[in-house]
C-alpha cells in the first residue's frame, strides 16, 4: 500500500506520504511535506522519514474530530497540540466557527520535522499556521480513515 493524504488550508497544503512496512501491520513509513502556496513562495519543506504508529493515524482523525465537535459551543477553543510517538510532526487546532456540517474554518498550525541541529542535535521543526475550511479537513479526515481501513491491525481487525 501507498497512499497519499492532504490537508489544505488557506496559505499551505500539507501532504502525508504513507506506505505500509511489510514488517509490521502496526507501523507504516511516513515522510510529511509541507508546501506554501505560489503566491507566497511556493516554498517546500520535507519532514525526516518516520514511521508512525497507524494507532496514531486513528488519533489524528479522533483529534479533528473532537475539535470540531466542541467549536460551536467553544469557539476560541485551542486544542492540545498533537504529536505522534515518533515525532515526525506537530499540529495545533485553533479557535474557528462552525455554523453547519459542513460550513466554517478554524485555523491549524502545522509544523514539519526537518531533522536535527547541527550543534545541539535538537529536533527541527518548520511549517505555518492558517484557516482551514470544515470541507477540507473533514476530507482529510476521510482519507486517513481510507488509509487505516487498509491497514490490517496486529490482530487481524481492520480499523473502523
Amino acid at each position: 500500500m501507498s497512499k497519499k493524504c492532504f490537508l489544505e488550508a488557506d496559505g499551505y497544503r500539507v501532504s502525508f506520504s504513507l506506505k505500509d512496512v511489510q514488517a509490521s501491520k502496526e507501523y507504516v513509513d511516513m515522510i510529511v511535506e509541507f508546501t506554501l502556496d505560489q503566491h507566497l513562495g511556493g516554498i517546500s519543506v520535507k519532514s525526516v522519514p518516520t514511521f508512525m504508529a497507524s494507532s496514531d493515524l486513528h488519533r489524528l482523525a479522533t483529534y479533528f474530530e473532537e475539535h470540531i465537535a466542541q467549536l460551536p459551543q467553544h469557539p476560541d477553543r485551542e486544542s492540545s497540540t498533537f504529536t505522534p510517538m515518533e515525532l515526525g510532526f506537530q499540529v495545533q487546532a485553533l479557535a474557528g466557527e462552525v455554523h453547519a456540517e459542513n460550513d466554517g474554518e478554524f485555523s491549524v498550525r502545522f509544523l514539519v520535522n526537518v531533522g536535527k541541529s547541527k550543534d545541539e542535535g535538537e529536533r527541527v521543526y518548520d511549517g505555518g499556521e492558517a484557516v482551514v475550511t470544515l470541507k477540507n479537513i473533514r476530507r482529510f479526515i476521510a482519507s486517513l480513515h481510507a488509509v487505516l481501513a487498509d491497514l490490517p491491525r496486529a490482530d487481524g481487525v481492520r480499523f473502523a
